[in-house]
């Protein structure tokens, strides 16, 4: 059997016959660290399956707990759906919590567990973003509400209204002007309802008794 050494010299010393004088230090080393090359590329694709792997097992992770998910909302109602669905937020992955906590706010709210509302609509806040955030945080302020916390619902909703887009104004407004007067600040929810009148709304004819009504206190 050819020693494989010899092999590679042989192989090389005719490569660089036929190449530029330039080119064969570049030439000697490729051949010297053609081992390590080879590993390199090896552990690429071995990372590359493994990441493939992994994407397939999240993928299936994810469809499994969103099915887990719409059986607990077809199977149980009322109360009972709470704790499942707790017991199943503790079990999905990350990419599907977000649905879940939105669905035992949700359950909390309409159960009259307002409190366990607040922890789970600030948990949407921290975890989400765009519509889905806004959503939280608008439901936040009525949970809060609720509770008789008007002045830590008022806070904020001041601070949604500050930050809020052009998109939103009308449901912020109307929600901030609803929580100022529940908190007992005149000022602010005339402050609010004179932007809603500023507004397309629907009900401007209650939105301007508002506005008389509060400018007459």
């Amino acid at each position: 059997m050819a020693d494989p050494k010899t092999t590679s010299q042989d192989v090389l010393n005719d490569i660089e016959s036929h190449t530029p004088e330039a080119m064969h230090p570049i030439l000697e080393a490729a051949f010297k660290h053609q081992k390590q090359l080879i590993l390199a590329v090896c552990v690429i694709i071995a990372l590359a399956a493994l990441y493939a792997g992994y994407n397939a097992y999240a993928a299936k992770s994810e469809a499994s707990a969103q099915a887990e998910l719409g059986a607990i909302l077809v199977k149980t109602q009322g109360k009972d759906r709470i704790p499942q669905l707790e017991a199943l937020l503790d079990t999905v992955p990350a990419s599907v919590k977000p649905a879940v906590a939105m669905e035992i706010a949700q359950a909390s709210m309409t159960h009259g567990e307002y409190a366990k509302a607040v922890t789970y609509w600030d948990m949407l806040i921290n975890e989400t973003e765009s519509d889905m955030q806004f959503a939280a945080r608008i439901g936040k302020v009525k949970a809060l509400m609720l509770t008789g916390k008007n002045a830590d619902a008022l806070t904020d909703m001041k601070a949604l209204a500050d930050t809020a887009s052009e998109a939103y104004a009308v449901p912020v407004y109307r929600q901030l002007a609803l929580t100022a007067e529940s908190a007992g600040d005149t000022t602010e929810a005339l402050a609010a309802y004179k932007k809603l009148a500023e507004k397309n709304v629907a009900d401007k004819q209650f939105i301007d008794y508002k506005i008389s009504q509060l400018e007459s206190e």
